[in-house]
């Protein structure tokens, strides 16, 4: 906790547990590859583009690129990075463990949710006080293509 206060008082914002809510979009198509050995075992990698809509993040924008293990509707984070990016700061954070659950209708996921951990790697301007730290983090498909994405300390 005093490294949340150190954090608010650094950037002179109020406290707040949320580093982040970013509402995001998917790049491109979503890869579903099948791995081959058993019925319902894939890949799963996409990228995707963010816009910061709250927290610490807020005007910043945020693309990364993930990957997952998944066995039938439980998944597992096997890689995950981004860049935060605002006129004032960057930050680069890394998945250091992660993992999610969908629901399917029609061979597609209808709602989707992932949760984690990530350590900011390197961190300037205005996020420079999240260099070396972790943060969790939730993901939720909220619509097709559409992804709510939470950093919180």
């Amino acid at each position: 906790m005093v490294g949340a206060l150190v954090l608010c008082v650094g950037l002179g914002t109020a406290c707040a547990d949320t580093l982040a809510r970013y509402d995001c979009t998917i790049v491109g198509t979503m890869g579903l590859e099948p791995i081959g050995d058993r019925p319902g075992h894939m890949l799963v990698s996409f990228q995707y583009s963010c816009v910061g809509t709250d927290g610490l993040m807020k005007g910043a924008t945020y693309t990364a690129n993930v990957a997952s293990e998944w066995e039938n509707q439980k998944g597992t984070y096997l890689y995950g990075a981004g860049v935060h990016r605002s006129s004032d700061g960057y930050a680069v954070a890394v998945l250091t463990e992660g993992t999610g659950s969908a629901v399917m209708r029609n061979g597609a996921p209808a709602i989707s949710e992932a949760t984690g951990k990530v350590a900011f790697k390197l961190a300037s301007g205005r996020f420079a006080p999240l260099a070396g730290r972790t943060a969790s983090f939730t993901a939720r498909l909220v619509g097709p293509g559409h992804i709510v994405y939470e950093l919180t300390d």
